[in-house]
């Protein structure tokens, strides 16, 4: 930002001109625990609740990445509805955990309720290979029946 302050003294042009330069210092980013949270909860021995709350961008999609990771119950349901914002690097974090839910056999849910990520999940089509409710009781009562029948 430039700033133009009348120097204290005139000369016989009229009052001199200084231009000041105000230089703004950038605020560090907030860490990644202040952005979003992620909570794993063992809803039952074959239910686990992955729940975020707050931002799920670049920078901060490696936690819910982590908290996908490694072995998982037969049922998994992502609960976003503490998100407030969600980036295409949360979106691939949820396809890929869905894709790999399939290929072990297993079921999961996402539970989202706020516009940006609804809008999100809607625009990606991500809602339709992947149930999608408004409510963390629904998906729990719901999603456990979706568990494809293994082949013996």
């Amino acid at each position: 930002m430039i700033d133009r302050l009348p120097f204290p003294r005139g000369s016989r042009h009229g009052p001199a001109v200084r231009t000041v330069l105000r230089v703004s210092v950038p605020r560090p980013r907030p860490s990644d625990e202040h952005l979003m949270r992620v909570r794993r909860i063992r809803w039952s021995d074959d239910l686990l609740v992955v729940s975020a709350a707050g931002e799920i961008d670049l920078a901060t999609a490696g936690r819910l990445e982590r908290a996908l990771r490694g072995s998982l119950p037969a049922t998994t349901i992502i609960d976003l509805t503490e998100v407030t914002f969600l980036g295409v690097a949360g979106l691939r974090v949820i396809e890929s955990s869905a894709a790999r839910a399939r290929t072990e056999r297993r079921a999961t849910g996402v539970v989202a309720c706020t516009h940006p990520v609804l809008r999100l999940l809607h625009l990606f089509g991500v809602d339709a290979h992947i149930p999608l409710y408004r409510h963390l009781a629904a998906a729990v009562r719901e999603v456990p029946k979706a568990v494809p029948a293994r082949n013996p």
